[in-house]
């Protein structure tokens, strides 16, 4: 009986896994972006664009997934998003004003990549009303393809583009069962292989030879915003689509369901989102300082790759749990007091 409830409370690590390589590549993502030298035909534009049909559709097909209790999804909504939105919106309008010189508050336009703790938000507390409405994945996936043709979908109010782009992944989340998990991680060495080959060779061809501005990937806003006409538009929502569902199959079917260090990043994301954005700031700003391609790409990885190890490292991870529980106790005091009065 021991054994058998043992097995059941077995973590499985394939998602700290997944959870950690999408975390080691959103730096990567941003400092080849900023990094002051990038073109979309490059093995920078490569990077980017590889990443960026994938990762936060992957991220959002996680939340999804672990939302299958709805109420524990709305009931924690607000501490695990919403209050770190709150609390870095305002953070990092400091850090713009004290080094930019310049800066805007708004708490209903989300600063570059806190979009993705206000969309999270909204789908975990909502969830369990959306829930309730019939072909729901459908009429999201409808939204999702013709999300470029609608103008109030974009990145100035409440990042409307992107929550409506994404949604469709964390449905897919939530409605994913473990057993089709299971079934999903069947691919043989082979066709494992085949697939990884002709992913990278998808985003050979549009990085090198697609004519689509590399910030349509990011899914925030019209096409006709970004010079792409209506056809292409809806034409390449389908193919992110379906390259973000073969990226997330190809990931089930390469890591492994094992206790190792890229696990524990995965159980540490946050501050490592949250953190290497002010050096993303950084690169904005001041660019790479290398010239050499060799040294340029080298240092821009190993930066990234320096960023994960150390804001995922105890004492980080520790100290920014510690700071948002505080904040959280704070809050619910304020809360209580003002019930009482």
């Amino acid at each position: 009986m021991e054994n058998t409830l043992n097995q059941i409370k077995q973590r499985d690590y394939k998602f700290d896994n997944l959870r950690g390589l999408l975390i080691w590549t959103i730096p990567i993502s941003h400092f080849t972006r900023m990094g002051g030298d990038f073109a979309q035909a490059s093995l920078g534009g490569l990077a980017y664009i590889t990443i960026n049909v994938f990762v936060m559709q992957a991220f959002m097909f996680l939340s999804g997934y672990f939302s299958k209790n709805v109420e524990k999804a709305r009931n924690n909504s607000f501490e695990t998003f919403m209050l770190p939105y709150l609390f870095f919106t305002v953070v990092f309008y400091i850090f713009r004003y004290c080094y930019f010189g310049e800066a805007k508050l708004n708490f209903l336009k989300p600063p570059f990549a806190l979009w993705f703790l206000f969309s999270a938000f909204f789908y975990r507390f909502f969830l369990k009303d959306l829930v309730k409405i019939r072909h729901l994945l459908p009429i999201s996936l409808a939204l999702y393809i013709f999300a470029g043709q609608i103008y109030y979908l974009n990145d100035d109010l409440l990042a409307l583009g992107r929550t409506v782009s994404y949604f469709p992944f964390f449905l897919l989340g939530y409605y994913c069962s473990s057993d089709r998990i299971k079934k999903l991680q069947q691919l043989k060495i082979w066709q494992t292989f085949l697939l990884g080959a002709a992913l990278l060779g998808v985003s050979y061809l549009l990085a090198y030879h697609v004519d689509i501005p590399v910030e349509f990937y990011l899914l925030r806003t019209t096409g006709e915003a970004l010079g792409v006409v209506w056809y292409a538009d809806i034409f390449m929502r389908v193919v992110i689509l379906l390259l973000s569902c073969a990226w997330i199959l190809l990931m089930f079917n390469l890591l492994p369901n094992k206790n190792n260090y890229l696990a524990y990043v995965g159980v540490h994301t946050m501050p490592i989102y949250i953190l290497h954005l002010f050096f993303r700031y950084y690169l904005k700003k001041e660019g790479f300082p290398f010239t050499d391609p060799i040294a340029y790409y080298l240092g821009i990885f190993g930066f990234a790759s320096l960023c994960v190890v150390i804001f995922s490292s105890p004492p980080i991870a520790k100290a920014y749990d510690k700071t948002l529980k505080l904040i959280y106790s704070g809050w619910l005091k304020l809360k209580k007091y003002e019930l009482k009065n």
